[in-house]
């Protein structure tokens, strides 16, 4: 009976021993996961952060591509004439240039791979764009910024639109490494350039090596171009309608005409078509059925001031763009 009681009073503090040591253990355990799990979370707070600030310092680069600036002079559309603020000095396109390199050089690693498609499809344009402005006279930078305007706000909306697609959805993702092509392929960055107004106006850019120009480049060529007139009343008339197509033999685009009298013609007639190698205008043969088709003088000096402004006489041969 004595020793009963002597090994039930051995066994409590045993029991108790191990109990302390167990919930130690557990302690400890939890304790370590919790601080594992509270330095994950704030790793992953600065990757996060880290990624957000490289991408809102590319769409400061986006915005910055499209600011644009203005000598006060108008088109043959009645339409503003302005050039990207870069462009306003060769210094100011130096400056530009070497911040988007830095900026792109920073942040790479924490960008998405689309952004990074977008940032060095520009880099390319740009190693380009450098070897034909090394040939141009600093006055002439402004309208050679109004010949490229138009890609560089297409560049621009292009990396805009992918890192607003990160915001969206791409954020959540905190690998380091990287699955794609930090560059588009090669097939798609060629086309691109040949679309741009730097290959398809690269011609009329030529005109200001070497030498001041002061004269002002044409106008912008759109897929679809209106040209009108305003009657006192304020109602459009004499409106010229300009669709770019294909020609005939698909080597180049040419354009298709069409006119109504005023806004409020529920139907537009084609008369013909026009091309900027040399400028002729190729009006429609009308049959006996054909009702008669006038246009107004006025609106045939819309047509022919376009053509005069976006004339061209040669086609430029996107092989010799260089692609790196």
């Amino acid at each position: 009976m004595i020793e009963t009681l002597q090994e039930m009073n051995l066994i409590a503090p045993i029991i108790g021993l191990i109990g302390l040591i167990f919930g130690s253990i557990l302690t400890f355990l939890f304790s370590s996961n919790l601080k594992s799990k509270e330095t994950k979370l704030k790793i992953s707070e600065k990757l996060i952060d880290k990624r957000i600030d490289a991408h809102e310092q590319v769409l400061k680069l986006a915005k910055l591509m499209r600011s644009s600036h203005t000598e006060n002079q108008f088109n043959s559309e009645k339409e503003l004439i302005t050039y990207p603020l870069i462009f306003l000095t060769e210094d100011n396109y130096r400056d530009w240039r070497a911040n988007y390199f830095l900026v792109t050089n920073e942040y790479s690693h924490w960008l998405s791979i689309p952004v990074l498609n977008e940032l060095f499809y520009i880099q390319d344009y740009i190693v380009n764009l450098d070897k034909t402005l090394e040939n141009v006279h600093e006055e002439n930078f402004k309208p050679i910024g109004t010949i490229l305007k138009m890609d560089f706000i297409e560049m621009s909306t292009n990396l805009e639109k992918q890192v607003i697609k990160y915001f969206e959805k791409g954020w959540e993702s905190l690998s380091i490494k990287k699955k794609g092509n930090y560059k588009l392929p090669k097939s798609e960055s060629l086309k691109r350039l040949k679309d741009s107004n730097f290959t398809k106006r690269y011609l009329e850019i030529s005109k200001y090596f070497y030498e001041k120009n002061s004269s002002s480049p044409r106008t912008d060529i759109k897929p679809i171009t209106i040209l009108s007139n305003i009657a006192p009343n304020g109602m459009k008339i004499d409106i010229v309608k300009i669709k770019e197509v294909p020609n005939a033999d698909n080597s180049g685009i040419e354009y298709e005409l069409y006119y109504k009298d005023n806004e409020f013609d529920k139907k537009e007639i084609r008369f013909g078509s026009c091309e900027l190698i040399l400028g002729n205008i190729r009006f429609d043969k009308v049959d006996d059925k054909a009702s008669y088709l006038g246009i107004t003088h006025n609106a045939m000096e819309l047509l022919t001031k376009w053509i005069d402004e976006n004339l061209e006489p040669l086609n430029y041969d996107v092989d010799t763009i260089e692609y790196e």
